[in-house]
């Protein structure tokens, strides 16, 4: 009885002292923050959990200030120098808990990857994601595009009037469309969710955010790590074996194709031939490469081009202004390209202002002051504190943006403040972050963003249904959930073609 009595008062010890060393002698220790924030990681991982902590994040900065206290050894900034004293450098790593491996895989994806690994890794991508690669790879993204025209067609009926039109989920069919085309792009063959019409079994395993939180939150307790082979249940194991099991097919059908095909996959076969051994990309670091790429180049241009879609439809005069600017510049679909659409300046600060209220990785993007320290938007901190920028704080930020809860596509016609809008800060707008953790296929995802939006106002006229499915539709943005990107509802939307 003794022996446990001393365990428990060593327990109480030891965190009552942890809490008063938090407290009071944590280098953070002049950081405001609330409370329990600053004595326990656990309440910012509750929060998150509960898929609000962007939200939470915000809060606290409209208390505390540009600098706030977020965990015991963590430090958020709505500053926007923060960007370029952080991400620019290679040696702000993500904290390991931050960026774990599935159970069972020992291959590092970017996401993952230590330093030297992480380099390699962007070495052997980037040419997949130049440029020139984005030019080639327009025919593919085109031929979904048009796709998903013939199946929207499909779903207008005669309205008696001599128009056709129809009820649909834009949200849905933006889905299919963008995950066709990244696993054309990724391993040479789709999902054929626009041919089925259905979200393929594989989309929903590689999407289930919430469990990748929960395996987060564990990453943060050692002991409780520790015994997640043995606590994690056969079936989820079984699902992401099946996942990682059905990469490993589609890339060695890729690799055995004779087909003349650029694609990712062609691309680092040429890089892992032309370059020293030791350089090389294994099968199984492309096999979780690939998988991340599927999930950054589907799931990020579904939140972006949804909530385009969200906020255009509460903004009758903006969508009315789109529409006027693709189809007084084009006479019919075929003269649509990616080359001409990136002159089109209401095209283009539509999607901006999209990115801006709807940004597609609304959480913080964590990272760890390197050996040394480091200064960061003029604070002097030690080594291996985390660091991140609050990107949804930044952008709903007054102080970066005026009137920051508007759709406004104006703000940026101006390419800086105007006397409409005084603040705005382009420098706090890294919707796809920046430097070597940004993200690699920016110049792909405009080619996406710009093609698919056009495409599909040229063609149709959208409005909101009518009744409760256009109450519904209407509901913010905002009221949807965040586990790291946001929880999509559905977005039921009128579609008319266009006379």
């Amino acid at each position: 009885m003794g022996f446990v009595q001393a365990a428990v008062g060593a327990i109480v010890v030891y965190f009552v002292t942890k809490a008063i060393y938090n407290l009071y002698f944590h280098p953070l220790s002049r950081y405001p923050g609330p409370l329990l924030w600053r004595l326990s990681q656990l309440p910012q991982l509750v929060v998150m959990l509960q898929g609000v902590l962007p939200f939470r994040i915000k809060e606290l900065h409209d208390k505390y200030g540009d600098v706030i206290r977020v965990g015991p050894n963590e430090l958020s900034f709505v500053d926007s120098r923060a960007w370029k004293d952080i991400y620019p450098r290679k040696d702000f790593l993500r904290p390991p808990q931050w960026g774990a491996r599935p159970p069972g895989v020992e291959a590092h994806n970017l996401i993952s990857a230590p330093l030297e690994i992480h380099s390699r890794f962007r070495k052997a991508l980037a040419p997949a994601f130049s440029e020139k690669a984005t030019q080639e790879y327009e025919p593919t993204v085109r031929k979904y595009i048009d796709k998903l025209l013939v199946r929207l067609d499909e779903t207008l009926k005669p309205d008696g009037d001599g128009n056709e039109e129809g009820v649909a989920d834009i949200f849905q069919w933006l889905n299919f469309t963008t995950f066709d085309i990244i696993g054309d792009l990724s391993w040479g063959r789709a999902f054929h969710c626009l041919d089925s019409t259905k979200e393929h079994p594989f989309i929903a395993v590689l999407l289930h955010f919430k469990v990748a939180l929960i395996a987060t939150v564990i990453k943060h307790f050692p002991a409780l790590d520790a015994l997640m082979p043995y606590i994690t249940p056969a079936s989820a194991l079984n699902m992401l074996h099946n996942v990682i099991k059905t990469g490993q097919q589609r890339i060695q059908e890729r690799k055995e194709s004779v087909a003349e095909k650029k694609d990712v996959i062609a691309y680092l076969t040429q890089y892992n031939e032309s370059c020293v051994p030791e350089a090389r990309m294994t099968d199984e670091e492309i096999e979780q490469n690939t998988l991340t790429i599927i999930v950054a180049g589907s799931e990020t241009l579904t939140t972006a081009l949804t909530g385009a879609f969200h906020y255009l439809l509460m903004e009758n005069e903006k969508l009315g202004i789109l529409s006027e600017e693709i189809r007084s510049t084009f006479g019919s679909e075929e003269q649509i390209t990616g080359a001409k659409l990136a002159g089109l300046p209401y095209l283009n600060a539509v999607l901006s202002e999209a990115l801006r209220l709807c940004p597609p990785l609304p959480d913080s993007l964590r990272r760890r002051v390197p050996k040394g320290g480091a200064t960061i938007a003029g604070h002097t901190l030690h080594e291996g504190v985390t660091v991140a920028t609050a990107c949804w704080s930044q952008l709903q930020s007054a102080s970066h943006f005026s009137e920051p809860e508007s759709f406004a596509p104006e703000r940026w016609l101006h390419g800086g403040p105007s006397k409409t809008f005084p603040n705005h800060d382009a420098k706090a707008f890294y919707p796809f972050s920046l430097g070597p953790h940004g993200c690699l296929g920016q110049s792909l995802a405009w080619l996406e963003m710009r093609m698919i939006l056009a495409l599909l106002v040229w063609r149709y006229d959208f409005s909101l249904p009518l009744g409760s499915a256009g109450e519904k539709a209407a509901n913010g943005w905002r009221a949807q959930k965040i586990y790291w990107t946001w929880e999509k509802a559905p977005l039921l939307v009128r579609i008319r073609r266009a006379t």
